[in-house]
């Protein structure tokens, strides 16, 4: 049991300062005046730096030169997550692209296995496809992309049940009876990668789906006589995730988005990392990567430098941007009883940075490391 003193604390409702946070265990158990601390408790001096709930990246595909599809095994999770938690992302959900379903259903195991021995940071399993329009397939290898049989949509849920899963899909793909199927199932659903028009998408978020992957990026877009997916996204309540690079989608875009969505958008990185070993190739390209062919296939974005896209070159306030990484991610996974806030109660996760955003260290279910010599 210990308190964090002398620091600025953005606790995702609320900026405190001259307050300090006593943590117990793995959790919050409350956050206090500073001249209300115990003299008898332990404290750590935070040196004036900035504590925020840690981050929630809900699509990334592997970290450390190691892709979940091309290696599908505990230990790419384990490269990811320590790569990720250097920029103050402590639970994330690794990213299966469109593959066969044997590739499915060992990738639902090892995520079971990772969590069966006490792996950390893993927030749940993202099967991004296979079920998509074939146009809007993106990056994804087209071999891959298939409509949904009654017989694998039923292997797949029964296979993950007890595993936080979320998967991507076009709706339009979907027969009325294999939709109300998955979203009957423990499985969160995003419509993405899709061709769907506005009456398709409004009936699917009618129906349930209440989550839009990477907006803008491989789906209808807003047209003048057909407002597609884009437009049913805004037109609606749903959530949408959004990669705020500038590559992906440009900053005024993401602007727009934030003016049109409010707190329904939040940050994923949807980043890869350099593997050319499998069906899926990434090469590292700057501020993007790209396939053999140089096409743009990836993200190299981090959800600290996401943060400071968003303030910094969209706009939006530091303190909104915040929960655009922590707070919301959370609630879109069904996860924000626990993670994304810094209140009494929550796991003790929280990023630790300075006045120039950068990241000073991690704090996980109570546990502090510092990543830079203070």
């Amino acid at each position: 049991m210990y308190a964090l003193k002398n620091c600025k604390i953005y606790t995702s409702s609320k900026i405190l300062e001259q307050h300090a946070i006593v943590i117990k265990d793995e959790s919050i158990l409350q956050i206090i005046p500073e001249e209300q601390i115990d003299s008898e408790l332990s404290t750590v001096d935070m040196r004036g730096y900035s504590i925020a709930p840690s981050f929630v990246d809900i699509q990334i595909y592997g970290g450390g030169g190691s892709l979940f599809n091309s290696s599908t095994s505990i230990q790419t999770i384990q490269k990811t997550y320590q790569e990720i938690r250097r920029s103050g992302t402590s639970h994330f959900q690794i990213t299966l692209s469109s593959t066969p379903l044997d590739k499915i259903l060992e990738a639902i195991q090892v995520a079971k296995d990772y969590l069966a021995q006490g792996g950390k940071g893993l927030a749940g399993l993202h099967l991004e496809g296979p079920y998509f329009s074939f146009p809007k397939r993106g990056a994804h290898v087209a071999e891959f992309i298939r409509k949904p049989t009654n017989e694998e949509l039923i292997q797949v849920v029964e296979a993950s049940k007890g595993l936080p899963t979320y998967m991507t899909i076009a709706p339009e793909e979907f027969t009325k009876e294999q939709l109300e199927y998955l979203l009957d199932s423990h499985i969160i659903i995003s419509a993405g990668h899709s061709s769907a028009t506005y009456e398709q998408a409004t009936e699917a978020f009618d129906k349930g789906i209440k989550r839009v992957t990477h907006l803008f990026n491989a789906m209808s877009q807003f047209q003048s006589r057909e407002p597609g997916l884009v437009g049913a996204t805004y037109d609606s309540d749903v959530w949408a995730s959004i990669i705020p690079d500038g590559v992906h989608v440009s900053y005024p875009t993401v602007s727009i988005s934030k003016k049109m969505m409010g707190e329904r958008l939040f940050i994923i990185t949807d980043a890869v990392t350099e593997d050319i070993s499998g069906d899926y190739k990434f090469i590292h390209a700057g501020d993007r990567y790209v396939d053999t062919n140089g096409i743009l296939s990836g993200s190299a974005l981090s959800m600290i430098q996401g943060v400071i896209n968003c303030y910094l070159k969209v706009g939006i306030s530091l303190d909104e941007s915040l929960r655009m990484a922590s707070t919301y991610p959370a609630q879109a996974i069904q996860q924000d009883q626990t993670l994304g806030k810094i209140e009494e109660g929550f796991q003790a996760n929280m990023v630790i940075f300075n006045e120039d955003l950068e990241v000073q260290g991690i704090i996980e279910q109570g546990y502090l490391e510092w990543f830079l010599e203070i």
